[in-house]
């Protein structure tokens, strides 16, 4: 005979979610556009299992995982706005276009000025002006090896105080950067 198995929060969340289906998908839909339903569903379904150990009462969890949903639809209303802003602001600029591949990112900019000066210098020169590697090694005074070994440190320098400044690495990950909030960098 085997034991009887005690459910566990997933377990109790999992069975809830099932239940809720269709009250939860009333609840999202009349918060997001219907293209955005599902993925919603499923991302606060994923959240929900995920944050399981978070349910401090099991009889509590039908108001815990609206909380959730609520929560959801929160961020990508969010991460919305702040594409649209990043995208407004990139419009207002006249010496970037957003469609281009290479555009800096505001906060990119803002935070490779802050590096030490070797490191920005090179960075201005060779990733957000027009000098080749080449040219930026002549205007500094040092042999192409160098710059190279500065350019790839200053990069890594810059993707490190990314991440620690506002927690994105790559102008795609910047369109969701907290920095559009916050009005430090992005501005």
């Amino acid at each position: 005979m085997e034991p009887v198995r005690q459910a566990t929060k997933a377990d109790v969340i999992a069975a809830a979610l099932r239940a809720l289906q269709g009250r939860l998908g009333a609840f999202v839909s009349a918060r997001v556009p219907s293209e955005e339903v599902d993925d919603i569903l499923q991302t606060a379904a994923a959240r929900a299992i995920q944050k399981a150990e978070t349910l401090t009462d099991p009889d509590r969890v039908v108001p815990w995982l609206f909380r959730v949903h609520r929560n959801v639809i929160t961020d990508e209303i969010r991460r919305r706005e702040s594409r649209r802003r990043l995208l407004d602001s990139a419009a207002l600029d006249d010496n970037q276009n957003a469609t281009e591949p290479d555009a800096m990112c505001r906060c990119s900019v803002s935070q490779a000025s802050r590096l030490e000066p070797n490191y920005a210098t090179i960075l201005a020169l060779v990733d957000m002006g027009d000098s080749t590697l080449m040219e930026a090694a002549q205007t500094l005074g040092i042999s192409r090896n160098s710059a190279t070994v500065r350019l790839h440190r200053a990069r890594k320098a810059l993707r490190k105080r990314m991440l620690d400044h506002c927690g994105v690495s790559s102008l795609r990950d910047c369109i969701d950067c907290r920095c559009v909030y916050d009005g430090c960098c992005a501005t």
